[in-house]
């Protein structure tokens, strides 16, 4: 068995591991819509850097369908978002939560960056980091925006 494929299972067992252990129960569905959200929004960042060149995928889940990564968009980064989610400082100011971005941002442009440095993964061709860490933003800022509101409409329809 080759390292990426090690890899890839250890991160799948992982998340999923992390995601069952510290949800709680009662939010679940509500966490799972976040999962689903960011999943949808990473495919689409990944695949606007797919096809303008930035970077590449040379080991793949799926070769014949795909020229992206399945895990590492449709599980690793959903998993961020969803831990970004569970423990977004609400109640603080904004300099707590601005932190709290840049370690979340920072956290999955460093396992990006581990798996793009020691395994086929990943290639970047044209990526820099700070792009990556912007990218990363956008994404968490959308999640944070689509959950706050459907939770915002889950409050509404229980009244």
């Amino acid at each position: 068995m080759n390292k990426e494929l090690v890899i890839l299972i250890f991160s799948w067992i992982t998340c999923l591991f992390l995601l069952i252990k510290f949800i709680p129960k009662e939010k679940k569905r509500y966490f799972q819509i976040i999962f689903l959200f960011a999943h949808a929004t990473a495919w689409i960042f990944q695949y606007i850097q797919v096809n303008i060149g930035l970077v590449s995928f040379p080991y793949r889940e799926f070769e014949q369908a795909t020229k992206m990564s399945f895990s590492l968009y449709y599980v690793v980064l959903p998993t961020f978002a969803v831990f970004f989610m569970l423990f977004y400082p609400e109640k603080q100011n904004w300099m707590r939560k601005w932190i709290h971005y840049l370690i979340f941002c920072n956290g999955m442009h460093l396992y990006m960056f581990l798996v793009e440095r020691h395994t086929e993964l990943v290639h970047d061709i044209n990526w820099h980091w700070w792009f990556a860490v912007t990218i990363d933003l956008c994404i968490l800022y959308l999640v944070k925006t689509f959950a706050f509101w459907f939770r915002k409409g889950l409050s509404e329809s229980s009244d």
